[in-house]
């Protein structure tokens, strides 16, 4: 079964960030709130262009475009995101290396560190003054205030296909040999999510933290509402729709006899 080995080699991988935790658990969140450093600084390079090129009609296409560099930036520097690694931890314990425990465990460490990093980077932009320049009609507040204004099924299923992309875009990257093909393929393939307008919980983390921090007319509660669903909805698309399925349709092959 062609793809036998990348199970073994996700498996393992959930294992080892599993070890880390627990071993080094320090040193594990430093690189959970790198990786929301990373993304959040990526989100607001996204709604700036989306702002500046509003009447383009290759605006929205450039923005989205853009957006696969913030998974390439973790993938390569080893960072960790609660979103990947709620598909990472799926197969890990399908195989029996991890446990759901474990895995709950992990999750949680994981998103609280994005969660801090995206705060980081908020907070340097406020420091910076660059939110306070803001126009009160910028793309970003905008933004997130049609986020957190949708309904909460609307939102949990829009997380659902946004974790379900960004998986597969990891998924993908894993049978790339080459890096610039791993680059291609993870901005290609993220760019679905952000075009549509679905619902990432920690890229919203650094949208909503921005606007609270600038000139949005979002509330804390108004965010809290959001990342509840689309967390829950992340979870499912990167469990369920994407690590569980990739573990089924590749079980460990019977030896003849056996």
């Amino acid at each position: 079964m062609i793809d036998r080995p990348l199970v073994e080699k996700s498996a393992a991988s959930g294992q080892r960030k599993m070890t880390l935790l627990e071993r080094d658990p320090s040193r594990y969140l430093m690189r959970s709130v790198l990786a929301g450093m990373y993304l959040s600084i990526v989100v607001f390079v996204f709604w700036s262009l989306s702002h500046n090129l509003h009447e383009s009609p290759f605006g929205k296409v450039i923005a989205s475009a853009f957006f696969g560099v913030g998974l390439s930036i973790i993938v390569f520097t080893n960072a960790e995101l609660f979103t990947s690694n709620n598909m990472y931890l799926a197969v890990s314990t399908a195989e029996g290396h991890t446990t759901w425990t474990q895995s709950t465990v992990l999750w949680t460490v994981c998103y609280a560190g994005n969660l801090v990093g995206a705060l980081i980077v908020a907070g340097l932009l406020y420091a910076a003054g660059t939110l306070a320049e803001l126009p009160l009609d910028h793309a970003l507040y905008s933004g997130a205030a049609h986020k957190v204004h949708q309904g909460a099924l609307a939102i949990f299923v829009k997380g659902i296909l946004a974790n379900w992309i960004v998986c597969l875009a990891v998924r993908l990257a894993l049978t790339m040999k080459e890096d610039i093909a791993k680059i291609a393929i993870m901005i290609c393939v993220v760019f679905i999510f952000l075009y549509l307008s679905f619902e990432h919980s920690i890229a919203n983390m650094g949208l909503f933290s921005m606007s609270l921090l600038g000139n949005g007319s979002i509330t804390i509660r108004d965010a809290l509402y959001n990342l509840v669903f689309s967390t829950a909805g992340n979870i499912v698309g990167g469990a369920l729709f994407v690590g569980i399925p990739f573990r089924y349709i590749n079980p460990v092959e019977q030896r003849p006899g056996a």
